[in-house]
């Protein structure tokens, strides 16, 4: 067996591999045995028939299946005889199928590890990351909600005109071009003026209107609309307001806290939805500060990345995302999304590629390494999140492949700890 290594760009290499007569003849030798035991032709017993009848019967056949036997039989060895790092699986280029008594050849593309010579793991200069002070108090806003859901719905006064805060009772008609559209009508129906819920005009065409009163206007749907038979339409409704009611929230105390929790007091209450924003708040600044210093590390350890790896990532992602939302979004929306996201979530990817790449290098160089025990944490983690064994879930990933995969994973998160716990901050 002849290897010769092309060099296609930084990160990508093409085999040329070439097998001698002899072995093609082998492979035919064997393949046409193999037919000639299970073939039935007419004038000779089964799996008697001569070798140039069974040539003459299973030619193309033959071609194909040799090709298949001796590219799975060379390309282990040939693989490792390169000495090439590889990421991905390679690419067979066949070429044309083999002949008996000559040699044949066939190519293999292969995306290369790339050569990454660490600069600068330590002392990674990030910004101190901050979380924007939100414009109202999360755990006041947070009461509002509950109150909210609470709220009993009580009848206005005869007197009283539609406003924002007010639960309107209506019966509608909608028409495009004079014609009723699919879900344009409906009765007693309620729509909660000020919450934007209803299309952009709609709410706002009932504040004003007295209980009885009717009235006719005019909206635009949306153009991303889901429904598209009335997406980025002009539409005419007809209402009438049947009733006006009132929202009355409970009052803040700890009968309130007790209807709506486990707790014994407002005050309790309270100190629970504080320690779950201050937890939120910790977990964002750490993601913040994860992803500074990871844009840094790459910032100053640039290297190639395969083209063709990434977009296997990418298209790996976006299966497990259409397989998730399938059932949920009609394909036509999906596939819009999908490509959406694949242009979205590029830059991600890459990142993760990068990253991936260096970490193994960074925990040697740092004498970073996961334990059994860290594995078994996670795995326990799993199974009870599951609610497996711990021994059934460690035997499905041993089955599966992905222990390895989990360990890789387990690795990457410490070195990005190192980092972070190594990286300096600046306020500026």
């Amino acid at each position: 067996m002849k290897i010769d290594v092309e060099e296609i760009g930084p990160v990508e290499r093409k085999l040329r591999i070439e097998l001698p007569a002899t072995d093609v003849d082998v492979a035919f030798d064997r393949v046409y045995r193999d037919l000639g035991k299970g073939s039935k032709i007419r004038g000779f017993r089964p799996g008697k028939a001569p070798r140039p009848v069974l040539e003459k019967y299973f030619a193309d056949r033959a071609g194909h299946e040799v090709l298949q036997r001796v590219v799975q039989d060379s390309l282990p060895k040939a693989l490792k005889e390169s000495g090439l790092l590889f990421v991905g699986d390679p690419r067979v280029e066949p070429g044309e199928e083999p002949k008996q008594g000559a040699a044949f050849s066939y190519g293999v593309g292969l995306d290369i590890r790339p050569e990454i010579e660490l600069k600068q793991v330590k002392g990674l200069k990030i910004q101190t990351p901050e979380v924007p002070t939100p414009e109202k108090d999360p755990v006041e806003e947070h009461f509002e909600q509950l109150r909210n859901n609470q709220a009993q719905l009580v009848e206005e006064a005869s007197d009283v005109t539609a406003a924002t805060g007010h639960v309107a009772v209506i019966d509608f008609e909608g028409s495009i071009d004079g014609v009723v559209f699919d879900g344009g009508t409906g009765h007693e129906a309620m729509f909660e003026l000020g919450s934007g819920r209803a299309i952009p005009g709609f709410e706002e065409n009932l504040e004003g209107l007295a209980v009885g009163a009717e009235h006719e206007f005019e909206v635009d749907f949306p153009a991303e609309y889901p429904s598209p038979e009335v997406a980025g339409k002009h539409a005419t409704f007809k209402v009438k307001l049947l009733g006006l009611k009132r929202k009355e929230l409970p009052e803040l105390d700890d009968e309130f806290a007790k209807d709506v929790s486990d707790k014994e007091t407002i005050q309790d209450l309270r100190d629970e939805f504080q320690a779950r924003v201050d937890e939120s708040r910790t977990n964002e600044l750490k993601r913040m500060k994860r992803e500074a210093v990871v844009a840094e590390l790459l910032a100053q350890n640039e290297f190639p990345i395969p083209e063709r790896f990434v977009e296997v990532q990418l298209s790996q992602r976006l299966m497990r995302a259409a397989s998730q939302f399938g059932k949920q979004i009609p394909a036509q929306e999906l596939s819009k999304m999908i490509e959406n996201w694949r242009e979205e979530w590029r830059p991600m990817i890459e990142k993760e590629v990068r990253l991936a790449f260096l970490a193994p290098l960074i925990a040697e160089a740092e004498s970073i390494s996961v334990s059994d025990e860290a594995i078994d944490d996670q795995l326990r983690q799993i199974a009870e999140r599951q609610g497996e064994s711990l021994s059934q879930v460690k035997r499905n990933y041993r089955e599966q492949g992905h222990l390895e995969g989990l360990r890789a994973a387990l690795l990457e998160d410490q070195v990005v700890e190192f980092l972070m716990t190594e990286a300096t901050l600046s306020s500026s």
